[in-house]
């Protein structure tokens, strides 16, 4: 499943001149918003789990009236709950990895479950459910090492089915949810090794391996061309924002749409999926004045030359 978002992200920073913008007016919904939720701590599932729970299961407490609004408000939450996008962090420690080397893919051993949140949920990838990344031998290998060494993550956004719910076990505090996997790395500490799904198409970079950072400001996504050039007069801020989330996550990049005039800059939608960075943004680029305009900022790792540099340019299709 590619998400469509990032890909319409990725193509409007790559758009033409600033003069080919189309002329729309923006709002900030022009764009589908939100960058993944993480789910790091047992609360975070809790919290998911609970708004995930059928309507049906309610017990709402009151008269009919109160009972009425409380299922309505409820179905509401679901709903969005189940349009959210999520990410995990998963340790890959215990996960059985599985190589295939006739077709140059290395994945998990299935069936796959995926512990979260200090064990209290376990993800079962409903699509992709090996999460296969195409490497070869060398590579798998070194992913092999850095299970053993304790070192090797798998980093997980994904989207939910429509009809999600999770299973809860007999106390309660155990959940298990079905996922639809959308982009995947496995990362040795802060170095990512492989990616898979929608992140196979990003560079295999980090700034902590020598990658230099970079941000390009793009035609509007709608408004008048000259807010690009009002955008990049911000650039010195944009660049320290990224480096400060890059000493946070070396690997980081993607795009933020930022919303600008009309009196403030918002964030339109955002594929980096940083919060803080995301803030760091629109304090960055301060009141905005003038017509109300969307903006697409890429940023993205440019990885070192030599081997970095070519296995990144394989990952995106160059020669």
């Amino acid at each position: 499943m590619v998400p469509a978002l990032a890909l319409l992200l990725l193509a409007l920073v790559g758009s033409g001149p600033a003069g080919d913008a189309p002329a729309a007016s923006p709002s900030p919904a022009a764009v589908p918003a939100g960058a993944p939720a993480r789910l790091t701590l047992p609360e975070d599932v809790k919290r998911l789990c609970a708004a995930l729970a059928p309507v049906e299961r309610l017990r709402p407490k009151g008269d009919a009236v109160a009972r009425g609004d409380a299922e309505r408000a409820h179905d509401v939450a679901r709903g969005r709950a189940l349009a959210g996008r999520y990410e995990a962090i998963v340790p890959a420690g215990k996960l059985e990895l599985a190589y295939d080397a006739g077709a140059g893919t290395l994945g998990l051993a299935e069936p796959a479950q995926l512990p979260i949140a200090d064990g209290t949920a376990r993800l079962w990838p409903s699509e992709d459910p090996g999460l296969p990344v195409e490497v070869d031998a060398a590579t798998a290998r070194r992913l092999i090492e850095a299970q053993r060494a304790g070192r090797l993550s798998l980093g997980l956004e994904f989207a939910l089915p429509d009809d999600a719910a999770c299973g809860v076990g007999a106390r309660g505090t155990r959940f298990t949810l079905p996922v639809e996997p959308v982009a995947w790395r496995w990362t040795n500490g802060e170095t990512v090794i492989a990616a898979g799904g929608a992140a196979a198409e990003r560079p295999l970079a980090s700034a902590a391996a020598g990658a230099t950072p970079r941000v390009t400001v793009g035609a509007p996504v709608a408004g008048p061309a000259d807010a690009r050039r009002a955008v990049a007069g911000r650039a010195s801020g944009l660049e320290a924002c990224y480096g400060e989330a890059l000493r946070r996550t070396p690997a980081l990049d993607g795009v933020i749409v930022a919303h600008v005039g009309g009196g403030r800059a918002a964030i339109a939608a955002d594929s980096v999926g940083d919060p803080e960075l995301a803030a760091c943004v629109v304090r960055a680029l301060g009141p905005a004045g003038g017509t109300a305009a969307a903006v697409p900022i890429r940023f993205e790792l440019v990885p070192a030359k030599g081997a970095g540099a070519e296995a990144a340019a394989r990952s995106r299709g160059r020669p």
